[in-house]
C-alpha cells in the first residue's frame, strides 16, 4: 500500500512538471513564408520559399536563434494582390514571430498594412520605391528599392555603356511604375531622357507592338523592366524580329527569365543585386548549394530569401530577446556585417524607411549563364553599427 501511494504520488508530480512546460513545438521560432507558390509568379515565389527554407536548414544546424530552433509554414498568394491580402491574415492568425515576403510588389503594397497592424516584422522580397514611400516601420527590404538600384543602373547606363538614345518597356503596375519613376529621375538628374516610354501588362503574351514601337524610336539601348517570365517572352521576340538595340536591365538578367529565354537572353547586361556568379565566395556558395539541393541555378530572389532570413536572426540576436518592437527599431538605421552574421552573405545597412544599401554586380548573359564583370560598391556610406539591447 505503502509503496502505491509513494508511485501515485510520483506520477502526480511528473504530471504536474509536465504540465508546466511548454510543448517541443512552442519552443520554435515559427516563420510564415507567404510567397506567390501558384498564377504567374510561380517561379519567383518558389524560389524564395526555397531560399527561406535553406536558410532556415542551415540556422538550425548551428543551433538556432538563441538556441531556439527555426520552423517555417507556407501559404500561397496565388500571385494575385487581393489574394496576398486575406492570404496574410490567415498567417498572422498563425502568430509567426516574422513574416517573410511577399515578392511581387502589388501584393506587398496590398498586404503590408495587415502586418502592420499585428505588430509581425515583414520581410519582403520586393523593391518597388511605392513600399518604402508608404512610411510603413514594419517593413524591410531584403534588397535595394528602385530608389538605389536604379541609381547605380542609370550611372552604368551613362558612364560605362555611354547610352544616349534609350527605350523603356515596364509592366503597368506597382514595381513596374515604381521603376519607371526612378529611372526617369535619375536619367533626368543627368540631363537625359528616353526615346520611348511603353508600358505592358502583368502577365502579357505578345510584344510585337510594343518592339516595333522599339523600333521605329531609334533607340540604341532597351532598358526591359517587368516580371521574369515575361522578361523571357519579350527577349525570344525581340530576338526573332531582329532588333539591333541592345537590351539591359536588372531581373532582366534573374536566372528564372534565362531558362525559359533560352538562346535569346545571351548578350544581355544587367545591373543585378546577387547572383550565384558572384565573386564573393559565400555567395558562391549559397549558389552552389542551392543547386545542389533543389536542382536549379538561384536567382536574386533566391538570395534574397536566404540574406532576409538571416537578417531576422542577426537583429534578434543583436537584440538578445524575441522581442518584436526591439527587432523593428533594431533593423533601422543600422549596419550588418556579414562578419557577424554570414549568413548575410554581404555586409548591408537598413536605413529608417527598412530600404537597403549593399554591393551589387553588372552582369552579363553569356551561354545561358550570368557572368560578373563588374563590382558596383554601396551607394552611400560609411555606415556604423549600434547596438539593440
Amino acid at each position: 500500500m505503502q509503496r502505491r501511494i509513494i508511485l501515485l504520488g510520483l506520477g502526480v508530480i511528473l504530471l504536474v512538471v509536465l504540465g508546466t512546460l511548454p510543448p517541443a513545438s512552442a519552443q520554435n521560432v515559427k516563420l510564415a513564408i507567404v510567397a506567390e507558390i501558384t498564377g504567374g509568379g510561380a517561379p519567383v515565389g518558389a524560389t524564395w520559399r526555397d531560399g527561406v527554407n535553406l536558410a532556415v536548414e542551415d540556422i538550425n544546424k548551428k543551433g538556432g536563434i538563441l538556441g531556439r530552433r527555426v520552423e517555417t509554414f507556407l501559404l500561397d498568394t496565388q500571385s494575385d494582390p487581393p489574394t496576398s491580402v486575406a492570404v496574410m491574415r490567415r498567417a498572422i492568425n498563425e502568430n509567426p514571430f516574422a513574416i517573410l515576403g511577399t515578392v511581387y510588389s502589388s501584393s506587398t503594397v496590398a498586404n503590408m498594412d495587415i502586418a502592420r497592424q499585428a505588430g509581425i516584422p515583414q520581410i519582403t522580397g520586393s523593391e518597388s520605391i511605392l513600399i518604402v514611400q508608404k512610411g510603413n516601420p514594419n517593413i524591410f527590404l531584403t534588397s535595394f528599392t528602385q530608389q538605389i538600384g536604379f541609381a547605380k543602373l542609370v550611372r552604368w547606363l551613362a558612364e560605362d555603356l555611354k547610352a544616349e538614345k534609350i527605350a523603356l518597356v515596364y509592366v503597368n503596375n506597382a514595381f513596374g511604375k515604381g521603376g519607371r519613376e526612378m529611372f526617369m529621375k535619375f536619367l533626368k538628374d543627368r540631363g537625359k531622357s528616353i526615346v520611348a516610354d511603353i508600358s505592358t501588362e502583368p502577365q502579357q503574351a505578345d510584344f510585337t507592338p510594343e518592339l516595333t514601337r522599339v523600333r521605329a524610336s531609334g533607340a540604341t539601348h532597351l532598358l526591359v523592366y517587368s516580371h521574369e517570365e515575361e522578361n523571357a517572352r519579350l527577349m525570344i521576340q525581340l530576338r526573332k524580329l531582329g532588333l539591333s538595340v541592345e537590351p539591359v536591365g536588372d531581373n532582366l538578367c534573374a536566372q528564372t527569365a534565362i531558362d525559359p529565354g533560352g538562346e535569346a537572353m545571351n548578350g544581355v547586361k544587367c545591373h543585378v543585386p546577387m547572383t550565384a556568379a558572384s565573386p564573393v565566395p559565400s555567395m558562391a556558395d549559397m549558389g552552389r548549394r542551392f543547386q545542389e539541393k533543389y536542382g536549379r541555378v538561384p536567382d536574386h530572389n533566391g538570395f534574397k530569401a536566404y540574406i532576409g532570413t538571416h537578417m531576422v536572426k542577426a537583429a534578434v540576436e543583436r537584440v538578445g530577446a524575441f522581442d518584436q518592437a526591439k527587432v523593428r527599431d533594431c533593423l533601422h538605421n543600422n549596419l550588418f556585417t556579414a562578419a557577424e552574421e554570414p549568413g548575410l552573405l554581404m555586409d548591408v545597412y537598413v536605413d529608417e524607411k527598412g530600404d537597403s544599401d549593399r554591393a551589387s554586380f553588372i552582369v552579363e548573359v553569356q551561354n545561358r549563364q550570368t557572368k560578373v564583370i563588374k563590382v558596383v560598391g554601396m551607394l552611400g556610406g560609411p555606415y556604423t553599427k549600434r547596438a539593440c539591447r
